[in-house]
């Protein structure tokens, strides 16, 4: 018996340990979410440390929470039991607390499947691009392991309580950054003087989320009564000025609005449970600080008051007289994007072959994290420039898009859960009149800070910097509910509480789980390990090797220190295209110089490196831009071979990007250089049908032309050709078609004609398309 006891007593002992390491490595996550970045250039991507650090410390927690789990099995009392019991349904019961666990486990269930299902699982997993952060699973497992580890580990008013110092101190220090930015001092990222700054987070919407989090966590710790209350005080008025002046600087027009979404549920939470006096004096918090913040917004500097510019555009984000459907900044372009997102919903189309079964889950699962990327220019407006649209500005249609109403579901589910046990804290301090309760303070921390960023969300981009403090939020909500259910329950007197088995419980041999649990732990710590070395570890330390080197005075080191990295992280779309670009730059100038072998041998180097590349991912924009510039130019220098390919890229791009007009006209321009004709004039067509709503397209007029003159219609040809020359006068495609004018004109017979658009050919290019 007393050994029992002794196994019983150091488990518990162990397991404190473990849970108290579980609450430090989430803390150090979330600061290193937020503040991380590429200090003094220390590695060539800005947010890579935030990316990495995620990784890391979300596979340390589950790493410890598998052993945990399994140690704990190995030692439970029921192990001399045959059979173990768990009752899920009974678990669960009306508590809207497990209920949003429930949710967070299909959310993960339904990102798992919309991932394997992906037609590039590959991509979806690790994702595409650095600078699309918090979308890819492997990014979402990781913030997902934050919430679930705030949800069940922050049990403690004591945890919680850490939980919003590192909320308010990190959101206090960002904002200092910021404002220093914004006066021109940044001597550790490079980004001062910017008119919207962008502090630690690499963007001002990330950076103006996180204000929205971290003003009314910073506003409720007023409330807190510690023995020298001046001074803390003033420290809160410190951190609540900094956090208001950054949010004005970031000029986030939706960070303003959901900030005061926040404020104003903070303040509806105090007239619930507070006296009127309390509320007074975090009313008049409110007001000294953003009066000291808008003294700090009056000092004059060379950006100017961006805060208000951007609150005075407010009022015109509601109405516009443009008749472009280009995606702009605002309200409006943000419509633009969601219209023709929610096109997509009605075919789930990529532009891609995949199995019927998949397409038939679509609506189920989406079209798989990271993919909205490759559709959206399926079903998007027509575009004057390329710029991609990896984002919907909208978290909730996001999931929808790539996680499908499965993904849509949970999440909502879970929103609503957040909301509803907001609501029922708030009704449950009322009725227990308990005034400054520590639970109470802890709520007017986390509720108002939780759903104002639910509202920042649906105008915003969310990114791994902002998300993860965001997943911490819910994960807090869900923890006080527990503890303020545990706390009135203990307050309350003890009623005999026997739950009914459930018809859904479930029942299997103890060793059976002993076994499987321990094959779980070893399989979760292989795999994180062996994840994040190979994938993690080198792609940092390529990055690294990059940033040191990158301003090498030697050309003939910098071209082998290139060469280098990309060899280490080929899937690094940003290294690998801009060596593409140098062996392209570098085979053109020796062709020039006649070293016809030696261009050849780096034309087809380069070709190479980016052919590596689609094999990971061939619906990547530069990489096909690229082939398709490279087969051009290698049939243009004599080698034919590459005509079909040419043909074949062009038409994949074309069909793949109807939303671009400038790639419409590449596409035509290199299918009439191969033959097609035909499609070539269908293509230009398409994009000069665009002109009302984008800009001109002598490109495609040229296109057009060009073709029409290879089908013998050659006055057809003359009109259009000069009609190229007269939408875009110093475009390239201007100067083509005054090439080809020149020609038909020498033909004819029409000297003078021939000799004005010879010397306009010549011109230069002043516009690019």
């Amino acid at each position: 018996m007393q050994l029992n006891r002794a196994i019983t007593y150091n488990s518990r002992l162990s397991n404190d340990r473990v849970n108290k390491i579980i609450v430090w490595l989430t803390l150090i996550g979330l600061v290193t979410a937020s503040l991380s970045f590429s200090v003094f250039e220390v590695v060539a991507v800005f947010n890579e440390p935030k990316v990495v650090a995620l990784h890391l410390i979300s596979g340390l927690i589950a790493i410890l929470w598998a052993w945990q789990a399994a140690i704990g099995r190995v030692q439970a009392p029921s192990l001399n039991d045959s059979k173990t019991s768990w009752d899920l349904a009974g678990w669960v019961g009306r508590d809207p607390a497990r209920w949003a666990l429930i949710c967070v486990a299909i959310w993960v269930f339904a990102q798992i499947a919309s991932t394997i299902l992906s037609p590039l699982p590959i991509i979806s997993f690790f994702g595409g691009d650095e600078a699309r952060s918090g979308y890819n699973l492997y990014d979402s497992l990781s913030l997902t392991v934050l919430l679930v580890s705030v949800a069940l580990r922050f049990r403690s008013r004591e945890s919680l309580d850490l939980l919003i110092y590192t909320l308010v101190i990190t959101g206090a220090t960002a904002a200092a950054y910021g404002i220093a930015q914004h006066f021109g001092w940044d001597p550790l990222g490079g980004n001062a003087g910017r008119t919207r700054v962008i502090s630690s987070f690499g963007n001002t919407l990330n950076f103006g989320g996180y204000m929205v989090m971290s003003i009314p966590a910073t506003l409720a710790l007023a409330y807190k009564r510690p023995s020298n209350w001046w001074i803390w005080i003033a420290m809160v008025a410190v951190a609540l000025t900094l956090q208001l002046t950054g949010l004005w600087f970031s000029g986030g027009r939706g960070p303003f609005v959901s900030a005061f979404a926040s404020i104003a549920t903070f303040f509806l939470i105090c007239v619930a449970v507070l006296p009127i006096k309390k509320v007074a004096l975090a009313l008049m918090i409110l007001i000294f600080c953003s009066v000291a913040a808008v003294g700090i917004a009056a000092i004059p500097s060379e950006q100017g008051d961006v805060g208000l510019q951007r609150i005075k555009s407010l009022g015109t984000q509601f109405s516009t007289n443009s008749s472009s459907t280009d995606i702009e900044g605002g309200l409006d372009g943000r419509f633009n994007i969601w219209g023709s997102s929610l096109k997509i919903v009605t075919g789930w189309d990529l532009p891609i072959k995949e199995p019927a079964a998949n397409r038939l889950l679509r609506p189920v699962f989406g079209l798989g994290p990271d993919m909205y990327v490759y559709s959206f220019p399926l079903v998007g407006k027509p575009q004057s420039g390329l710029a991609l649209v990896d984002h919907t500005h909208n978290y909730t249609l996001q999931i929808l898009m790539e996680q499908g109403f499965a993904g849509l579901t949970a999440f909502v589910g879970l929103s609503t859960l957040i909301v509803i046990m907001s609501v029922r804290l708030t009704l449950m301090f009322r009725s227990r009149g308990a005034g400054l309760d520590p639970l109470a303070i802890l709520l007017l921390a986390l509720a108002p800070a939780t759903i104002g960023k639910l509202v920042e969300m649906q105008s915003g981009v969310a990114r791994v910097s902002d998300l993860a403090m965001n997943m911490a939020l819910f994960g807090g909500v869900i923890a006080l509910y527990e503890i303020a259910g545990r706390t009135l329950a203990s307050d309350s007197e003890p009623q005999p509480r026997t739950r009914a088995r459930s018809v859904y419980a479930l029942t299997a041999p103890s060793q059976t789980l002993v076994g499987a649990n321990l094959l779980a732990a070893i399989v979760v710590t292989v795999a994180l390990i062996s994840i994040f070395i190979s994938w993690d570890m080198r792609r940092l330390t390529a990055s690294h090797a990059l940033a040191i080197g990158y301003d090498s005075p030697s050309q003939e080191e910098r071209a082998l220190l290139w060469a280098n990295v990309q060899s280490r992280a080929p899937e690094r779309e940003s290294f690998t295209f801009t060596l593409f670009e140098e062996y392209d730059e570098a085979a053109r100038q020796q062709h020039e110089l006649g070293n016809k072998d030696e261009a050849l041998r780096l034309m087809l180097f380069g070709r190479d490196m980016l052919l590596e590349y689609e094999q990971r991912d061939p619906l990547e924009l530069d990489t096909q831009t690229g082939l398709l510039k490279t087969a051009s130019t290698l049939i243009a220098w004599g080698h034919n071979e590459y005509a079909q390919e040419l043909a074949d890229r062009a038409i994949r791009m074309a069909e793949a990007n109807p939303a671009y007009p400038t790639i419409l006209g590449t596409s035509a321009t290199a299918l009439t250089s191969v033959g097609l004709h035909e499609l070539a004039i269908e293509y230009a067509d398409m994009a000069i049908a665009t002109e009302q709503t984008t800009q001109p397209w002598s490109k495609a007029w040229y296109a057009k032309g060009r073709a029409l003159i290879e089908l013998n219609r050659d006055d057809e040809a003359i009109a259009v050709l000069t009609t190229a020359t007269e939408k875009q006068p110093g475009a390239e495609g201007a100067l083509l078609s005054h090439q080809l004018l020149a020609i038909l004109y020498l033909q004819r017979g029409d000297t003078e004609a021939y000799e004005r658009h010879l010397e306009l050919s010549n011109g230069e290019i002043t516009i690019t398309e």
